[in-house]
């Protein structure tokens, strides 16, 4: 009874596979592309077919069973050659750990280049310890001066410091092509470079874009800053500059005239500051630099020949100005910059006070003892004062003119004294 209820939808659903495998093999049949279909009516001769190489085999050739001596050949073969395989694995191996050893030795004697003059550097994850604790040390002014290290950021600055002979001690970068920027400067050893992410490199950064590569330099002394040429006889004495932009301005305007030496009086701001050695642009690297003097110290520090000039917008004294300050000032002459003949001086050493603070009563006061001068920079009506880089680079560069107008004209009556 149920073989009878159920056999018409047996043979339905026979009749549909049959139907599903059919088209299923209809439509691979339809998608072939021939090379070329033969219709029974076509003259033979118009058939051109591609002639297929075909190999002949002999048909005892599946009946043959190997030799023994041919099967015993073969596993040798194959030993030999799974035995060589591990003999190359083995030496490429044996390779890889000589010169992984090689460059842990080269890092652990802080070698800058490797046997192939690639340079060598240790890369390093994100948070890592040793980066994290140095960055930290030289964020801190307590602890840069503790280490006797100062840090600067962009290889172009690098390049100063290393082309000044400055001992560097670490190199952090992020791009492969900042540190080849490095290569002709770098010293054969005493480096350790560390490739680090460069979100870890903004994280630390001072600019708002990083330049991807950082120089650690052992703190330099006036004595070790090597000069590219000989010094006028000028010399900057900054007066509480307080702005780190103005003081980086005022060092990089004494580098580009050719001064001799800077001293800062106690109350400027930090000289190592990232924002003073930025704005300085390398002028830490070419330029003695004496900070933190005190000003009973003072005088021990002037040439016994120089003669004493303060650059001083304030020429009446009536604003801002305590009453000794103004009395003091008032004792000091005031001139134009360019009425002074400079060449005609032996050493000139130059005042330059803060924007917020001007010229303190000490600068005065030292004006007064050493028979100075006041400078003033003729202005626009409506027009107080320069900023302070601005009116020592003015200033400055006047003295440099007259000194190498009065030097050519030396030279040409020596000249002119031989014929």
């Amino acid at each position: 009874m149920a073989n009878t209820l159920y056999r018409p939808l047996l043979q339905t659903l026979t009749i549909h596979s049959a139907t599903f495998r059919f088209a299923r093999y209809y439509g691979k049949w339809m998608h072939r592309n021939p090379a070329k279909v033969i219709l029974p009516f076509e003259p033979k001769d118009n058939v051109q077919l591609r002639k297929e190489k075909v190999i002949e085999l002999d048909s005892d050739f599946f009946k043959k069973t190997p030799k023994k001596e041919t099967i015993q050949k073969s596993i040798a073969e194959t030993s030999e050659e799974s035995l060589q395989n591990k003999v190359n694995f083995k030496e490429v191996k044996d390779k890889k750990e000589t010169l992984l050893k090689k460059r842990l030795f080269y890092l652990s004697q802080k070698k800058v280049f490797d046997d192939k003059n690639e340079i060598i550097y240790e890369k390093l994850k994100d948070n890592d310890s040793k980066i994290s604790s140095l960055f930290v040390k030289l964020k801190s002014k307590k602890e840069r001066l503790r280490s006797n290290q100062i840090m600067v950021e962009g290889w172009r600055m690098i390049v100063d410091g290393l082309e000044a002979k400055c001992n560097i001690q670490y190199i952090l970068f992020s791009r492969i092509e900042d540190l080849n920027n490095l290569r002709p400067f770098l010293p054969k050893t005493g480096v350790q470079i560390y490739k680090i992410p460069y979100k870890e490199m903004e994280l630390w950064s001072d600019v708002e874009t990083s330049p991807g590569i950082v120089g650690v330099f052992e703190m330099p002394t006036p004595e070790q800053i090597r000069r590219f040429s000989k010094p006028l006889p000028l010399q900057f004495l900054c007066d509480n500059i307080r702005v780190p932009g103005n003081l980086g301005a005022i060092l990089r305007a004494a580098v580009g005239v050719g001064c001799e030496k800077v001293l800062l009086s106690k109350g400027c701001v930090d000289i190592w500051d990232s924002k003073v050695i930025r704005s300085a642009a390398g002028a830490h690297f070419r330029l003695p630099i004496y900070s933190s003097i005190d000003w009973e110290e003072m005088p021990q520090h002037l040439p016994s020949d120089t003669s004493l000039f303060i650059a001083d917008s304030n020429t009446d004294f009536v604003e801002n100005e305590t009453e000794e300050t103004s009395k003091v000032g008032s004792e000091i002459p005031v001139l134009p910059y360019y009425g002074v003949d400079f060449a005609s001086l032996n050493h000139v050493t130059l005042i330059i006070g803060g924007e917020t603070e001007s010229v303190s009563e000490m600068s005065y006061r030292l004006g007064v003892n050493s028979n100075g001068a006041r400078l003033h920079i003729p202005l626009q009506k409506g027009v107080d004062s320069l900023n302070t880089g601005m009116a020592a680079a003015v200033i400055a560069f006047e003295i440099r003119k007259q000194l190498t107008q009065a030097a050519a004209k030396a030279k040409r009556d020596r000249q002119a004294a031989k014929y």
